[in-house]
């Protein structure tokens, strides 16, 4: 499931930036003396490894974004959206061509996706001790975690209008799922981690709870938006309410509905399933009243009205949240806490179902990582998700904690 994540993924990646600036194109970036050098540059203070442009070139789904629609599979979205040319139509290219000027556009999600369009700062921002001033000019600052939380989100998420919508997932693109430290580590990375803050500090964690937090403000601001001008807008919800099998044995009617009216409608958990995890582990002052908000977006989503507030307080809350985790050191215990956490609720989580599996799944993926414990200890999970349609809530669970423990 981690490698089918990263190659669907390029069906919405990175943020569309302002036409305030121009961009230059990746090829601005491939001078051997700047990022296109053919290995990494010794282990130095600087977070820059000089062969960005190979790195992103050769083995970064990115630069296959635009490629992706011109496969069968994107053509027959096309044909089912009546789109002409999904190679050219803005509902398409503003997520797979983004970074890449007119003539370049075969590039793809380049350099400038992520980094802003350069055409103000890719000069000064080769001189010493430059980077305020490229922000100034255009920069787009990926060192601040919010920022590149944000500027992931964009595409993998959704913003204004780069949004993969009910009806363009109907039509064959994939649901989107993201995790800022899993996708950052898997596509690959092109910079060297910053030095921790403090000696017992973990930067993934952070990363990872930033992440989590700012995805979950994404998240209810897209639900605000749909329900005050679009709604239902059913990507919001959870899939597999309604796509499942009807057997006797089927996992959804076994659980049942635990007080909901069968049929109503329920908010996507896996925006809130780890989130709340978090809360008790990291912010267990807050958990009675995250808590709270959780069940009243989750009671707003089934009874068909006051969604907008509802979702617009859980944003509110989750940028506060973002910004505490910002400032907050997780170090190793933090981690461990986080897990044990999940453990204990783990079947809650499963029931939740697969989407909510898959943030878990990616969880353990990364706080694994960070703990310094076998990566391919995951591995069962992200393959037994490859299959949605024999999901079964204990079977994860069970496949969950046997991961967690290795």
């Amino acid at each position: 499931m981690k490698t089918s994540l990263m190659v669907l993924a390029v069906a919405g990646m990175a943020l569309a930036q302002p036409a305030a600036n121009s961009y230059i194109g990746a090829g601005g970036c491939a001078s051997s003396n700047c990022h296109g050098g053919t290995r990494a540059l010794a282990e130095s203070d600087s977070r820059i490894l000089g062969n960005e442009y190979a790195t992103w070139s050769v083995t970064d789904k990115h630069s296959r974004a635009y490629k992706v629609l011109e496969e069968a599979r994107a053509r027959r979205v096309g044909e089912i959206l009546k789109i002409g040319d999904v190679k050219r139509d803005r509902r398409c290219t503003v997520c797979h061509v983004v970074g890449s000027p007119e003539k370049t556009r075969s590039d793809g999600v380049a350099c400038e996706a992520c980094h802003g369009p350069a055409e103000k700062w890719l000069g000064p921002h080769t001189r010493p001790n430059s980077h305020a001033a490229s922000v100034a000019a255009g920069m787009t600052d990926t060192k601040n975690l919010q920022t590149r939380a944000k500027t992931c989100l964009a595409c993998h998420l959704g913003a204004g209008e780069q949004v993969v919508d009910h009806e363009l997932i109907a039509a064959g693109h994939p649901d989107l799922a993201f995790e800022l430290d899993t996708f950052t580590y898997g596509q690959p990375s092109h910079h060297r981690d910053p030095k921790p803050a403090a000696d017992n500090a973990l930067p993934r964690v952070r990363a990872w709870a930033v992440g989590q937090a700012e995805a979950l403000a994404g998240g209810m601001r897209l639900l605000g938006t749909h329900a005050e001008k679009n709604w239902p807008e059913f990507s919001d919800l959870e899939c597999y309410q309604c796509h499942h099998d009807l057997r006797a044995d089927s996992w959804r009617i076994q659980r049942g509905y635990d007080g909901r009216k069968p049929g109503s409608w329920q908010v996507n958990l896996a925006r809130f399933e780890v989130a709340r995890e978090l809360v008790a582990a990291a912010a267990p002052e807050q958990k009675a009243a995250f808590e709270s908000e959780v069940a009243r977006v989750m009671s707003a989503v089934e009874g068909g009205t006051g969604i907008a507030a509802a979702a617009q307080a859980m944003e509110r809350t989750a940028n506060g949240l973002s910004a505490r985790f910002l400032a907050q050191n997780f170090d190793r215990a933090a981690a461990e806490a986080v897990l044990r956490s999940m453990g204990l609720d783990i079947r809650r989580i499963a029931d939740a179902g697969v989407n909510a599996a898959e943030q878990a799944t990616m969880t353990l993926d990364a706080l694994g990582a960070a703990l310094g414990r076998r990566q391919d200890a995951v591995t069962p999970l992200y393959d037994y998700l490859e299959h949605p349609s024999t999901y079964r809530p204990a079977d994860f669970a069970a496949l969950w904690v046997k991961a967690a423990g290795e």
